[in-house]
């Protein structure tokens, strides 16, 4: 009975492990990308064939992860240095290899006449295989002022 008991124990903290390395590696990701550190730092998350999609407009012929990681440089450009970026809620779904992240952006945004302040809610959809992304949905809808 020990020893079943012993089993279930180390079952228990391998799922754990795993659930956490996971969690990781997408919040390692999530970090670089938002942050706009770009391919170059993004890409060793990732699949070097990793997909991209999104019902976003700006982002309409952006289909490769190292696409959209080298636009996000471009995109925080607009914003200045006090941009805040901050995560609601992450969750993965260990049967289809699934990170939700769910974040908030505030900035102000300073392209136009006058700095402007804009936030916007968007969800990573993360989709892993074998501990590297293999594809992201970006659920968002740029509203700017």
């Amino acid at each position: 009975m020990l020893w079943f008991l012993l089993q279930v124990l180390e079952t228990i903290q391998l799922w754990s492990a795993n659930e956490m390395d996971t969690l990781t590696t997408a919040r390692a990701f999530f970090d670089a990308c938002e942050y706009g550190k770009g391919w170059s730092e993004c890409e060793r998350y990732c699949h070097p064939d990793a997909t991209f999609e999104t019902e976003a407009e700006i982002l309409a012929n952006v289909d490769t992860m190292e696409i959209y990681c080298d636009w996000m440089v471009d995109a925080l450009a607009m914003f200045d240095e006090n941009v805040e970026i901050e995560i609601k809620a992450e969750a993965h779904d260990q049967t289809r290899d699934i990170v939700l992240i769910y974040a908030e952006i505030r900035a102000n945004v300073i392209i136009g006449p006058a700095p402007m302040f804009a936030k916007t809610d968007y969800v990573y959809a993360i989709k892993f295989d074998d501990e590297k992304i293999r594809h992201m949905s970006k659920v968002w809808e740029l509203k700017l002022p």
